[in-house]
């Protein structure tokens, strides 16, 4: 294996480990609007801490072996469409799981503070499904223009 063979499979190891975090704070979200108790949600809120370390080194990752694919072949170059597509894609994902994030991390605040009801309001609340769905679709259509490169 050669150094862009190595490249691609890290490129690819760090979006799925994207993929996989995104995967699970899907999942706490929705048992997350289910909870009952505030001492339940302690569980959801220490895997949504380890979820978003594992999702900002996957991201981060994914992005620098990604221009470096770019500039390392033949065939594609940084400048082409779809790597563009890709990069601002990966910015606006950024820009919403950073919002999902503060929001959480807010709502966990809120549920350290002893105001539990406030937080399982929070919890039951449309923000988080709709963020966590809105970063599941724009993920997914980073994968579509990896997958299909459109325009090259």
């Amino acid at each position: 294996m050669g150094f862009y063979d190595w490249m691609l499979a890290l490129h690819v190891l760090s979006a799925a480990a994207m993929g996989v975090s995104l995967v699970v704070f899907t999942m706490l979200v929705v048992t997350g609007r289910r909870l009952q108790s505030i001492e339940e949600a302690e569980l959801n809120f220490r895997l949504g801490g380890i979820g978003g370390i594992v999702i900002g080194i996957g991201a981060v990752a994914a992005l620098i072996l990604g221009i470096v694919l770019a500039i390392d072949s033949e065939a594609y170059h940084p400048w082409d469409g779809w790597v563009i597509a890709a990069i601002v894609l990966w910015a606006v994902l950024g820009a919403i799981g950073g919002r999902t994030g503060r929001y959480n991390t807010e709502t966990q605040r809120i549920a350290s503070d002893g105001r539990g009801d406030e937080a399982l309001a929070r919890l039951r609340a449309p923000i988080g499904p709709t963020l966590v769905l809105v970063s599941d679709a724009i993920f997914a259509v980073i994968l579509l223009d990896m997958l299909f490169k459109p325009g090259a």
